[in-house]
């Protein structure tokens, strides 16, 4: 049974925000989640006109649960609220069938 989770992140950067400050930030989100139980991946992805996506997965909705209540995320949040971000919208994703191949 497909249990993962994707979520769909576009968001969008405030005018003058420190982009120094927001990599410091991300780095250690990514420290912190990539040790988490359940954490897959996270990938971001700029099309021509500018807008940035990133898509992050979890193996379940308890891994997502786990990280987004972790308190250090929890505190970035905020912090990405007050000081770096413009906008943003996420979607909360299962995955409801995977298919692939590879050739040999």
């Amino acid at each position: 049974m497909i249990n993962e989770i994707v979520v769909i992140g576009d968001l969008s950067m405030r005018e003058g925000a420190s982009m120094d400050e927001y990599n410091k930030l991300l780095g250690q989100m990514y420290k912190i989640v990539s040790a988490m139980p359940g954490f897959q991946s996270v990938k971001k992805y700029t099309a021509e006109d500018g807008e940035t996506v990133s898509l992050y997965r979890f193996e379940s909705e308890a891994a997502l649960e786990a990280w987004r209540t972790q308190p250090d995320h929890v505190e970035a949040m905020k912090r990405g609220h007050a000081e770096f971000y413009a906008e943003g919208h996420l979607q909360i994703c299962k995955v409801i069938r995977e298919v692939g191949f590879k050739k040999s």
